[in-house]
């Protein structure tokens, strides 16, 4: 009798992975605790690293579940967050935990995908004319500083 899950590798299991990943916000652990015929967790990763097509499709499924998580960041805006006063007896919104809950899918789809969903910073352009005017400095120095031996 076997015991554990499976860890043989198959490209259609690969592919089932990589599809499921890519339509769902949870992460591996909770996806692979709903799908009992698929590996551990670990051995998904190491799969990734021995097999190039399965690391290669679930770097696509990751960019892709970043959409998935930003569709679940709108849902999470329209579902109240209340919670039962007992002292007031009133039902009150929980605003730091609606935060906190944004702020974490934010973080996830700006890592899964940082070109669309990530900070946008300036960047300095260099300015090429100064390694030029410091050459021609040294040169001068150079020039001026020549010792006949």
């Amino acid at each position: 009798m076997e015991r554990g899950r499976p860890t043989k590798y198959t490209d259609e299991l690969a592919d089932e992975i990589c599809d499921v990943v890519s339509a769902s916000e949870l992460g591996l652990l909770h996806l692979v605790n709903l799908n009992p015929h698929w590996p551990d967790r670990s051995n998904i990763f190491k799969w990734r690293l021995r097999h190039p097509y399965f690391r290669d499709r679930y770097l696509k499924a990751k960019q892709d579940q970043a959409d998935v998580v930003v569709e679940y960041m709108h849902e999470l805006m329209n579902e109240p967050h209340v919670y039962f006063n007992p002292e007031t007896g009133q039902n009150k919104v929980d605003s730091p935990l609606l935060k906190l809950k944004l702020d974490h899918f934010k973080w996830h789809a700006a890592k899964l995908k940082p070109k669309e969903y990530g900070d946008t910073k300036q960047l300095e352009t260099v300015n090429t004319d100064i390694s030029d005017d410091c050459k021609k400095r040294y040169q001068d120095l150079d020039e001026r500083n020549k010792k006949e031996y």
